[in-house]
């Protein structure tokens, strides 16, 4: 076997390896902290429908983002989807809400509008908003 040919497969052996161990970390954190999740997934929808009462889609999407901003991480972003997924299902939806928002599976239209939302909403350029904004597309998406 060639030179080249060695240090290629030890190349992709080693990121495989590191791939695995990824992964099992990650899952072993899943595990340890599942019910911890849980509970915070039933309070943050708890909170989200309460603040929901009363008030429109667009002050559920201003208050996720200032809890955005408030907190760091993929937990934060996950946490801040689920209240804004939560907060739209009970908050009074204007007929038009949806009517800009692509469907999913419209990749290249999913994009641009999520760009452009970002940036209407004085975040332009921001990854955690587009991350956090598809809760808007998945509500739309769900045939409400």
């Amino acid at each position: 076997m060639p030179t080249w040919a060695k240090v290629v497969l030890i190349v992709v052996s080693v990121l495989f390896l590191f791939v695995v161990v990824i992964g099992a970390l990650g899952y072993r954190w899943a595990k340890t902290h599942a019910g911890e999740l849980k509970d915070d997934a039933v309070k943050i929808k708890a909170e989200a429908t309460e603040f929901a009462r009363g008030k429109d889609a667009n002050a559920c999407v201003a208050e996720t983002f200032a809890r955005l901003d408030r907190c760091e991480g993929i937990i934060c972003e996950v946490k801040s989807k689920l209240f804004l997924q939560a907060c739209i299902a009970a908050s009074a939806v204007p007929p038009d809400f949806c009517a800009p928002i692509p469907k999913r599976g419209e990749i290249i239209a999913t994009a641009q509008w999520t760009l452009a939302e970002c940036g209407r909403r004085g975040r332009p350029n921001d990854q955690r908003c587009t991350r956090v904004i598809g809760a808007l597309q998945d509500y739309c998406s769900s045939g409400r």
